[in-house]
């Protein structure tokens, strides 16, 4: 049992002092007499004991209490936080949208990281300002020097104008997007147009834009895309990460003399990259399985083993038209010594592989 002394009392005593003076604090400081904090306590207002409801309407609510006596900084700390409260609010409808943007690329075996960039810039692009919304109230509270404040949109104008600016950024995307395919790309352009579509520019103030422009605008950004398919055939890669790594520049450069795009994403299994070559619009698909052992040589020597497998699929119907697989050795004294690429352009030269990849 632990005994309490009368040194332990007073400790105790002043902590509890030193919590209420620190706390009031601020509180008990004397302000200027033109300062709010100087002034007599003001009716709360409904909207403070949050009995007054505003249907229709998204609405935010920030406070913030003394900043060394600077109420400037304070105003805008406890707006900013209201318009935070407020795009809380907003974003529900915001999230539902990349949920499925998501989705829909997951279906036809897209870029997952490029979708994802495009998340976070639609996700900024969605955000409301403070010329979006309306200031609907203040209160100060002189005893604590706590400054509150409310800002509205009406649903109607905030659901509008977030479809808009979603619209135009997934626009801006198709040009700004370079690593993303021409089918991704295309998916952008479709959804801008459907958001567009659903805009109600009745509600929205003239600097919106003109609705007709910018479909005329959108329409022909997506026959342009649609032109500009590769209709030929697509390389890609499955090996391990530091295998590809090595291997991909190689890779590439050789697509090229072949006449063909080598599309730097990672695919796994045959239906996957079957549908990323649609993606980019191909024709066939050239699909190169890599793997490779180290052993040891003669000599001291390290021999390295590197195996190669390329299967030409037609990207329309899926069906499988030529394969062939291939292995080749390496050696050196070190392990960093083997050039694995230049194995691998000498086995794609094969007779039997050029068949395939050609």
């Amino acid at each position: 049992m632990t005994k309490r002394t009368g040194r332990g009392h007073v400790a105790a005593g002043m902590v509890l002092l030193l919590v209420l003076t620190g706390c009031a604090g601020e509180a008990a400081r004397t302000y200027p007499q033109w300062h709010p904090c100087a002034g007599e306590s003001q009716v709360l207002p409904a909207w403070m004991h949050g009995v007054e409801a505003l249907d229709g309407y998204y609405v935010g609510v920030g406070q913030a209490g003394p900043m060394g006596g600077n109420f400037f900084l304070q105003k805008m700390r406890a707006r900013d936080l209201a318009l935070v409260d407020l795009l809380d609010q907003v974003q529900v409808t915001v999230e539902s949208s990349m949920e499925l943007m998501e989705s829909q690329t997951r279906k036809a075996h897209g870029d997952l990281s490029a979708i994802r960039r495009a998340t976070r810039r639609l996700r900024v692009a969605s955000s409301l300002t403070f010329t979006d919304v309306t200031r609907a109230g203040s209160y100060m509270d002189p005893s604590t020097c706590t400054f509150w404040v409310r800002y509205t949109v009406r649903r109607d104008i905030a659901d509008n104008l977030v479809a808009l600016k979603q619209a135009k950024a997934l626009h801006r995307m198709t040009y700004d997007e370079e690593g993303a395919s021409p089918a991704q790309k295309l998916r952008w352009i479709t959804d801008a147009q459907a958001r567009l579509n659903d805009v109600d520019f009745s509600v929205l103030s003239k600097d919106a834009g003109n609705k007709n422009h910018l479909t005329a605008l959108f329409i022909a950004r997506k026959a342009e895309l649609e032109q500009s398919g590769i209709r030929g055939t697509v390389w890609m890669l499955s090996a391990p990460e530091a295998l590809r790594a090595t291997l991909a520049p190689r890779l590439s450069s050789l697509a090229e003399t072949h006449g063909a795009i080598f599309v730097g994403v990672s695919c796994r299994e045959a239906h996957e990259c079957v549908g990323q070559a649609r993606e980019y619009a191909g024709d066939r698909l050239v699909w190169i399985k890599a793997a490779s052992q180290k052993s040891s040589g003669s000599l001291g020597m390290l021999k390295g083993t590197l195996r190669l497998g390329s299967t030409r699929f037609d990207v329309h119907t899926g069906t499988l038209l030529a394969t062939h697989t291939v292995e080749g050795n390496v050696f050196g004294f070190h392990e960093k010594e083997f050039d694995w690429a230049g194995l691998a352009e000498q086995l794609l030269d094969d007779e039997e592989m050029k068949k395939v990849v050609e």
